[in-house]
């Protein structure tokens, strides 16, 4: 029966009054409506490439500095889009291209901790979530859903990667809980769902990841870095093909190639050191044609997850070869950089490089990306300097499109000691790493705005 059902006129209801109580009642349902959408919880504090809101009412916004998010309001990122969302409690939320991320709920009252909820939903895609002040009393107060698992806090800082085939998380400080769906946890639920199903995941264990695809009665524990170990934590599959393996291989490297292109907390903290960039001083580029394919024998090359290269990319090799004795280091979601020589003890520049070295680009591949579409862009100057004492590196690129179109990267921060680097600021971000004797070095990197965008990746030598 509809609970709204009028009795009819002779039933001593004039149409006057029935208007007037169906203006009412409709009145009622927005005024119950509104807060949860009209109330921002969130704005964009930064903002590289296409992005933009999807509100609860279908309606959608491009997104720019500054733009609230509210409950309800889904965020979805493009191929070049990487959005930070800064939350009221001062939590934060990344999220990378070719994502969606759904604010579910989202309520903070520091003065009644026991009302407050974070509900978000990774749809697709990959997002790193920083806890804020709504989590912070009472962890059992934040849920992040993605289509397979949920995931629940005792940390503060950890990314998420989600997939039709799985769902990959990884800890940077603190710990988190992972637990397929099923009776004893469902997406409704608020804080890590408890049981034998559950797995938790903590910094304290190392660069590890947590893998659950569909069917799963718990998640699976690897180490991030080891491809290795990522193909035999799967062997036992006995109805998995080899083709089915490879594709597990595949999804594992890019996951932890994805989460690794994250700036750590001490680098998100430092930032982008623009002005020991801005002091470089660039060599013009003459090499003819520095897109073109890597050498075998070199210590680190691109490898694509694709069968295909991507518009303009003559620099990146199949996964399957890129992959032989080599792990991964960091990755977009287009291609990864591999590097050979696993690192032992998670520290590989002593004794093997010191002081201060000046870097050549060898190889790179350059995209400009506008309203008109794509196009062909070239490097026009270049500088990578390394302060291995310091571990600490500095980079400049003067970029053009073959329109004529300029640009620029600037970048300059601190090397962790595994020989990766990632950092990002309002319109720039970079992520690469070095070769285990500090030889070699390589990167991806995206300048610019949703209307302007160059993007490429590059190598990196030496020698002559």
């Amino acid at each position: 029966m509809n609970p709204y059902h009028e009795p009819s006129a002779s039933g001593g209801r004039s149409p006057a009054r029935r208007s007037l109580r169906a203006a009412l009642l409709v009145a009622s349902a927005a005024a119950l409506a509104a807060p949860a959408h009209a109330e921002k919880v969130a704005q964009v504090s930064l903002l590289i490439g296409a992005a933009e809101v999807v509100h609860a009412d279908g309606s959608r916004t491009t997104l720019a500095r500054g733009t609230p998010i509210r409950v309800g309001d889904r965020v979805e990122t493009g191929s070049n889009g990487h959005v930070h969302l800064r939350f009221v409690d001062d939590g934060a939320v990344s999220v990378r291209p070719d994502s969606v991320l759904e604010v579910q709920a989202y309520r903070y009252d520091a003065a009644r901790p026991d009302d407050n909820e974070v509900r978000l939903k990774l749809v697709r895609g990959t997002g790193r979530s920083l806890s804020g002040a709504a989590t912070e009393v009472d962890k059992t107060r934040f849920r992040l859903n993605t289509p397979i698992a949920a995931i629940g806090v005792r940390g503060t800082d950890f990314v998420v990667q989600a997939t039709p085939s799985a769902v990959r998380a990884t800890v940077a400080d603190g710990a988190i809980v992972v637990t397929p769906y099923g009776e004893a946890c469902s997406a409704g639920g608020l804080g890590p769902c408890e049981g034998m199903d559950a797995r938790e995941l903590s910094s304290a264990m190392g660069r590890v990841m947590a893998v659950v695809r569909p069917g799963d009665e718990g998640a699976r524990v690897v180490r991030a870095s080891d491809l290795a170990i990522v193909r035999t934590a799967f062997a036992d599959d006995g109805d998995a093909s080899g083709h089915e393996r490879g594709e597990q291989a595949l999804n594992g490297a890019r996951a932890s190639g994805l989460l690794a292109a994250e700036p750590t907390a001490a680098q998100q903290q430092r930032g982008n050191d623009r002005t020991a960039a801005e002091m470089l001083t660039l060599a013009a580029v003459n090499v003819p044609d520095l897109n073109r394919p890597t050498g075998l024998s070199s210590q680190l090359v691109w490898g694509r997850w694709a069968i295909m290269p991507e518009f303009n990319d003559r620099l990146t090799m199949p996964f399957a070869i890129a992959q032989v004795n080599r792990n991964i280091t960091v990755a977009d979601e287009q291609a990864g950089l591999f590097r050979s020589t696993p690192v032992q003890g998670g520290d590989i520049f002593q004794p093997v490089a010191t002081g201060q070295v000046e870097f050549r680009l060898t190889r790179a591949s350059v995209t400009y990306e506008s309203a008109a579409g794509l196009e062909v862009a070239s490097v026009r100057g270049a500088n990578l300097t390394v302060d291995f004492d310091r571990r600490s590196f500095a980079t400049a690129l003067d970029l053009r499109a073959a329109s004529g179109v300029e640009g620029r990267l600037r970048m300059a921060g601190d090397l962790r000691r595994d020989g990766l680097f990632a950092i990002l600021d309002e319109t720039q971000r970079i992520a690469g790493a070095l070769s285990s004797d500090g030889k070699e070095a390589g990167y991806l990197f995206a300048t610019g705005t949703a209307d302007s965008l160059f993007s490429g990746r590059t190598l990196w030598g030496t020698g002559p």
